[in-house]
C-alpha cells in the first residue's frame, strides 16, 4: 500500500482540526478558537511528516519539533487540549457502530446500500472496506497517538509544579485508556502501544490479546482515579469542569470491570466493578435519597439536560461541540430520519444520511414500560421520557390528548439528540436556528459517561437489594412510572436491562450491553424477523437474510482491510469476516 496518499489524507485531517475548533473552552465554557493554533499546527505537522507510518497514525520519536515545543506549561496545556480535540468525531461511532447495530434501531432502506446499512444489516463483506469502520480505527488511534506524544514529553514541564504534571498525565492516560476500551470492544485484538513509535516499530507491532489491552486500560484508569481532582486545574490554577475528573475515571473503570466480567472474557471482576461504581454513587450522594450531583430532579429538567447550554452539568464526561462550520456534533443530523430539508424542525439542509428508524418494539415499550416482567398484562402508563426521546408528533392525538399506537416511520426519529427550533422553544431556550447553516454546525454535546448509566450498572451488580431497588426506582419514578418491588433476582435483572435500554437510548450503550450479556445473536435476529412495514404490514425476505447473517463471531467488527494490507501477514482478521 502506498503510504504517501494516506499520509496526505491524515495531514488534511490534522489541518482541518487545527484550523477549526480544538477542544477548549472560554470562561463561559463554550468553544473558542485557539489563540496559538499555529504552534499546535506546526507541532502536529512536524510530528506527522517526520513519520511515514499510516499504520497507527503515530508521530516519530525522531521528530525534532518535540524538543522545541514541549517546554513551557502553556505549550503543554495546548498539547493536552489537542488530545481532547481528538474526541470530536467519536460520537458518530457510538451511533453508527453501536446504536444502529443494536436492536434499538433499524436501517430499512433495502435498495440503498450505504455504510450505515452495512453496520445495521451485518454485511460482513462490505464492512471490510466500510468507511465508518476504517475511520473509527484511524480516529481512535489518532487520540492514542496524541496522548502518547504528550506523555512521552512530560519532562518538558520544567516551569511548573509536579502536581500540574501529574494532573496532565492523569488526563492523558484517562483519554488513552478510554480510547483502548472502545477499540477492544469494537475490534478485539488490536495493536497496543504506550509510546511514540518510529516507522520501523509501527510496521513490526502486532496485535495484542484482549486481556493485555484490558490490563493497560486498567493501569491507565487506576492512575487517573488516583491522581485526578474533582475538577481539572491547569498550570494557571484555572478550573476546567469540561475536562475529565476523578469521578469520571472511576465510572469508566467500573464500566471496564463490568465489561470484562461478561462475554467474551468472563473474568472475575464484578466485585471490583461494584466497588468502583459504589464510590462514584457515594460521591454523587446517589445511594441515600435523591442524588445531589449530575442529576435532573424531574422529567422537565431531564428534557432540558440534552440542550448544549448545560455544559457538562448533568454528565460525568461529555464531548463538547460548537455551533460553527465543521465544529458540530456529526451524529446529531443522523438522528433525524428525513433526508430532505424540513423547515418545521430547522432551516438547515439535512440532505444526505441513512434511513434509520427506532425499532418498533421499542416504540411500543415506551407506552408499556410497566408491563409485568413475567409477561402478564400491561398498563397504559406512559413513560414520560417518550416525548423527549422519540419524536411523537405523528402519534399524539391533540383532540383527545392521548397517545395512540402506530408510529409512521417517516416521522420516527430520535429527538433526544436533535435540538430543533420547536424543541428549544418548548423548553424555554432561545432560537439558534439562524446559526445552523448546514449539517456540520450542531452544537449538541454528547455524553460519554452518565450517572444513570452508573446507577443501573450498580443495580445490576447488587441485584434486588435495597440499594439496587433504590437506584432502579429513582430513574423509573422520575419518568412517571411506578416503583418495582418483590421481584425475583432474574426479574430484577430483566427490569434493570430494560431500564438501561430506555434511559440510555441513542447513547451507544445498548450494543455493548447485548455483547456483554451475550444476548446479541438472539436479540438482533428477533429484530429482523419481527420487522413489519407499517405501510402495508408486509415482511420483506431481505430481513430474514439479515437475520441469518448474525453469528456468534460478529460481536466484533473486522479489522479494516486497509490496515490488513499495510503489512501483509502482520494482522489476523477477526472471525466471521
Amino acid at each position: 500500500m502506498e503510504l504517501i496518499p494516506l499520509l496526505v489524507h491524515f495531514l488534511l485531517a490534522v489541518i482541518s482540526v487545527c484550523n477549526n475548533h480544538i477542544y477548549t473552552l472560554n470562561n463561559n465554557i463554550e468553544y473558542t478558537k485557539m489563540n496559538k493554533k499555529i504552534s499546535i499546527l506546526a507541532l502536529v505537522l512536524t510530528l506527522v511528516v517526520t513519520s511515514c507510518s499510516d499504520f497507527l497514525e503515530t508521530p516519530s520519536k525522531s521528530s525534532l519539533s518535540t524538543g522545541n515545543f514541549y517546554k513551557t506549561p502553556a505549550q503543554m496545556d495546548q498539547a493536552l487540549t489537542g488530545v481532547y480535540s481528538c474526541l470530536k468525531p467519536l460520537s458518530i461511532y457510538y451511533f453508527a457502530m453501536s446504536e444502529i447495530r443494536s436492536d434499538n434501531m433499524l436501517q430499512t432502506t433495502e435498495a440503498k446500500a450505504n455504510d450505515y446499512a452495512d453496520c445495521s444489516q451485518f454485511n460482513s463483506t462490505s464492512l471490510l472496506t466500510n468507511s465508518i469502520v476504517a475511520n473509527c480505527w484511524a480516529d481512535y488511534y489518532k487520540l492514542i497517538a496524541s496522548a502518547n506524544a504528550l506523555l512521552e514529553n512530560m519532562g518538558g514541564l520544567s516551569e511548573t509544579t509536579e502536581d500540574v504534571k501529574t494532573q496532565y498525565e492523569a488526563e492523558a492516560r484517562f483519554l488513552r485508556g478510554f480510547a483502548y476500551f472502545d477499540l477492544v470492544r469494537f475490534f478485539g485484538r488490536v495493536p497496543l502501544s504506550t509510546t511514540v513509535l518510529s516507522t520501523a516499530e509501527s510496521f513490526a507491532l502486532k496485535q495484542s490479546e484482549s486481556v493485555e489491552i484490558y490490563t493497560q486500560i486498567i493501569e491507565d484508569l487506576e492512575f487517573a482515579t488516583n491522581n485526578l481532582q474533582e475538577s481539572s486545574v491547569d498550570f494557571q490554577g484555572k478550573k476546567h469542569p469540561e475536562r475529565v475528573s476523578a469521578i469520571a475515571a472511576k465510572a469508566l473503570l467500573g464500566k471496564v470491570y463490568m465489561q470484562m466480567a461478561g462475554f467474551p472474557l468472563y473474568k472475575d471482576t464484578k466485585a471490583q466493578a461494584e466497588e468502583m461504581l459504589r464510590e462514584v454513587l457515594q460521591e454523587a450522594n446517589a445511594l441515600n435519597g435523591i442524588p445531589t450531583k449530575y442529576w435532573a430532579k424531574d422529567i422537565d429538567e431531564w428534557n432540558k439536560m440534552w440542550i448544549h447550554e448545560n455544559n457538562n452539568k448533568y454528565f460525568l464526561f461529555e464531548i463538547q461541540y460548537a455551533c460553527e462550520k465543521d465544529a458540530g456534533n456529526p451524529m446529531t443530523p443522523l438522528t433525524r430520519v428525513q433526508n430532505s430539508k424540513a423547515d418545521n424542525y430547522c432551516n438547515a439542509n439535512l440532505t444526505i444520511g441513512p434511513h434509520l428508524y427506532i425499532n418498533r418494539d421499542l416504540q411500543d415499550e415506551f407506552f408499556q414500560l410497566n408491563a409485568d416482567v413475567e409477561g402478564g398484562e400491561v398498563t397504559d402508563i406512559l413513560d414520560e421520557r417518550l416525548s423527549g426521546t422519540i419524536n411523537t408528533a405523528s402519534f399524539y392525538d391533540e383532540e383527545t390528548g392521548e397517545y395512540v399506537g402506530g408510529i409512521k416511520d417517516a416521522n420516527n426519529f430520535m429527538v433526544k439528540f436533535f435540538e430543533h427550533k420547536m424543541k428549544r422553544n418548548e423548553l424555554g431556550f432561545p432560537d439558534m436556528d439562524a446559526s445552523i447553516v448546514d449539517r456540520t454546525y450542531w452544537p449538541q454535546n454528547f455524553p460519554l459517561l452518565r450517572i444513570e448509566d452508573v446507577m443501573l450498572l450498580y443495580a445490576e451488580c447488587v441485584g434486588n437489594t435495597n440499594e439496587g431497588y433504590h437506584c432502579l426506582n429513582l430513574i423509573r419514578t422520575r419518568a412517571g412510572m411506578s416503583t418495582l418491588t418483590g421481584l425475583s433476582p432474574q426479574q430484577f435483572q430483566v427490569a434493570v436491562l430494560s431500564e438501561r435500554r430506555h434511559e440510555l437510548l441513542g447513547e451507544g450503550q445498548r450494543w455493548f450491553d447485548q455483547v456483554r450479556l451475550n444476548t446479541f445473536v438472539d436479540d438482533i435476529k428477533t429484530k429482523f424477523i419481527n420487522y413489519r412495514d407499517l405501510r402495508d404490514g408486509s415482511h420483506s425476505a431481505n430481513y430474514t437474510v439479515y437475520a441469518n447473517r448474525v453469528t456468534p463471531d460478529m460481536y466484533l467488527y473486522p479489522i479494516p482491510l486497509s490496515q490488513i494490507q499495510v503489512h501483509q501477514g502482520l494482522y489476523t482478521q477477526n472471525k466471521g469476516y
